[in-house]
């Protein structure tokens, strides 16, 4: 081992071991989030005759704040589909604003949704956008701004110096 590490305190061993482990973790999801952002774009679009849709009128309300409270309505659509030959069941909720429009929508009870060619039981209603890249980056950059904030802090305190 290098002379300079074998003076290095094991708790900031232990803080760079963290901050490895998250920063992989975040690096996963940024590749995963974006492949998503940029291939999303591509996929296939089904509209699908929903089995059941019911609707949930919703009351919503912040306690201690009464004029926060918000009343709308959801439509949960129960649906099949097939791609390839293979059957796939899956659950959305969309929110509506009135009783009129959730009307409208379980009458129609249709619902259009984009899958994945890749892996058909992935769904999406609409392509993402750019906001779960952008915020996977910046937190990125935050979480290692405080680690490394950390490490200098920990390493002032141990009274460890870096030759």
């Amino acid at each position: 081992m290098l002379p300079a590490f074998s003076e290095i305190h094991p708790v900031l061993w232990l803080i760079v071991a963290i901050l490895a482990a998250v920063d992989f973790f975040l690096l996963r999801q940024l590749i995963n989030r974006w492949q998503q952002y940029t291939q999303a774009k591509r996929w296939p679009r089904l509209t699908v005759q929903a089995d059941n849709v019911q609707l949930v009128r919703v009351a919503y309300e912040r306690e201690g704040s009464p004029t926060s409270r918000q009343d709308y309505y959801e439509a949960v659509f129960d649906y099949r589909y097939q791609v390839a030959g293979r059957d796939y069941r899956k659950q959305t909720v969309q929110r509506v604003a009135t009783q009129h429009e959730a009307d409208a929508i379980k009458a129609e009870a249709r619902i259009s949704f984009l899958y994945n060619p890749a892996d058909p039981a992935q769904t999406l209603d609409a392509p993402p956008g750019p906001a779960a890249v952008i915020g996977t980056v910046i937190g990125l950059m935050i979480f290692n701004s405080m680690i490394f904030g950390l490490l200098a802090n920990v390493q002032d305190f141990l009274n460890l110096g870096f030759d």
